[in-house]
């Protein structure tokens, strides 16, 4: 019994040898090369006599014969990018110890980003840019039309996303200065096409979306969620705002009132008359996002609080489908 024990331990020791190193090596690099790097690989004091061979991904960059300690590899070039280090000690032939990956990025002058939005043909006002930083980069400024917006701090491949970002013109220039960590720049652009409303400042009523997007400027300032006709009855046309009303918080309006005149005629001799139609609060907010109403446009009352001050008598306001 004693025997089969002994045989089984010794069957063990031989398997763990040939399966797998004894012990690993260590290689001390730096995380970042700018010029040529030193690398060193440090064996253990258990460590058999052999040859130390340095890999770059599946490459050997390097060779050394030791009798212990540390092999050393000086003044390494590497090309600009990610590489993946590790060692092997050899002995007689055979692979005695490996070293754990190590990462080392090289520098250089910063790649272009990949740029991933906007990539609409034109884009509602404001947007969101979003890169995916380029080779050697460390930082990217965005600038709109030639005024620096913010800076990014990131690292080569990491995406950016600069959001909120005003469009000031019709056509805009977006162009982004890329830095890389030996403070090299280069700046890369493109342009973008900011969607136009059909007026400046107007009141845009989405039925099918059930939403209302409040614009300035030809600035998309915020989108609402609404309730409108029940039966799809709020009709579809131009009107302007040409009365505004404090109403009783807790009735069927909500807080707030904005009277819509609907815009009748032929262009040139536009006029706008009454109508019963308006948008205003509710006291019942969980219609919102359905149709419940008569044809007027309810909010919930917090968002009709926030929106009415903004808007003045004789904004224009659109509804579609």
């Amino acid at each position: 019994m004693l025997r089969s024990i002994r045989l089984l331990i010794a069957s063990v020791f031989i398997l763990c040898l040939t399966v797998a190193p004894a012990s690993a090596l260590t290689i001390s690099a730096p995380a970042d090369a700018t010029g040529p790097a030193d690398v060193a690989v440090t064996l253990a004091a258990t460590e058999p006599t052999g040859t130390v061979l340095l890999y770059d991904g599946e490459s050997v960059i390097g060779e050394q014969v030791t009798n212990g300690g540390t092999a050393f590899f000086g003044g390494l070039i590497f090309p600009a990018g990610p590489h993946l280090l590790h060692a092997t000690l050899r002995v007689q032939g055979s692979t005695a110890a490996v070293s754990l990956d190590t990462a080392l990025y090289c520098w250089s002058s910063p790649g272009a980003p990949a740029w991933i939005s906007p990539v609409a043909r034109s884009v509602t006002s404001p947007c969101e840019v979003r890169l995916s930083a380029g080779a050697s980069t460390v930082s990217m400024t965005l600038s709109v039309a030639g005024k620096r917006v913010r800076t990014i701090a990131c690292r080569p491949g990491e995406q950016v996303a600069f959001t909120g970002i005003k469009l000031p013109s019709h056509v805009t220039i977006l162009s982004v200065e890329a830095q890389s960590l030996t403070g090299e720049t280069a700046v890369f652009a493109q342009g973008a096409t900011r969607f136009e409303f059909p007026y400046a400042t107007c009141i845009i009523i989405d039925k099918s979306e059930y939403r209302l997007y409040w614009v300035k400027n030809q600035q998309l300032i915020k989108k609402y969620p609404i309730a409108h006709g029940r039966y799809n009855h709020t009709p579809v046309g131009v009107w302007k705002v040409l009365a505004k009303y404090k109403t009783a918080p807790r009735g069927v309006y909500g807080p707030r009132k904005l009277r819509m005149f609907r815009r009748v005629g032929r262009v040139g001799h536009y006029r706008y008359v009454f109508t019963a139609y308006g948008i205003h609060g509710t006291n019942q907010p969980w219609v919102i996002g359905t149709q419940a109403s008569h044809g007027c446009i309810r909010m919930y009352n917090r968002d009709v609080l926030e929106l009415w001050p903004q808007v003045p008598v004789g904004t224009v306001v659109i509804t579609r489908k």
